[in-house]
């Protein structure tokens, strides 16, 4: 399969729903390293989204992610190296850090965010702004806790 492609009918909705967060991740991913940020992975695409404005610490990070705290830490690192987040005391726990945006990352932030809704523009170009509308609030409907297996 090259590129995004609709699933076959009758296909897994959570994969449709797999493959759309991908469409829009990979679009912003390539869009933002063609404006001259550096190239970022899915895996640093989680942090920023979970990180939230307050920052986390990586315990917080990696169970938002789920993930081990080294893979947290190892993309924590990373973004740290490119000067995207920084590592600071927290400031009520003396034995935690938290990762926090930079400058550059909230700049890197607000450039996604203004790229994401282009990107929804070029999908209401493809399915329409009935069909943006209804994935807005079909997503967007609290779903409650995922159903157990018992």
């Amino acid at each position: 399969m090259t590129g995004w492609e609709a699933p076959l009918e009758g296909g897994s909705l959570a994969a449709a729903l797999l493959r759309a967060a991908d469409w829009f991740n990979d679009a912003l991913l390539a869009r933002l390293h063609e404006a001259g940020w550096p190239a970022l992975s899915r895996g640093h695409a989680q942090v920023f989204v979970n990180l939230g404005r307050e920052g986390a610490t990586p315990a917080e990070l990696a169970r938002r992610m789920g993930m081990t705290r080294q893979s947290a830490h190892a993309l924590v690192r990373d973004l740290a190296g490119l000067g995207l987040v920084e590592l600071v005391g927290h400031p009520t726990d003396g034995r935690s850090r938290l990762v926090r945006l930079t400058d550059e990352g909230e700049e890197l932030v607000g450039v996604a965010v203004a790229t994401l809704g282009e990107i929804e523009e070029v999908l209401v170009g493809r399915i329409g702004v009935d069909g943006v509308t209804g994935l807005r609030t079909a997503l967007g409907r609290g779903w409650g806790d995922p159903p157990s297996g018992s």
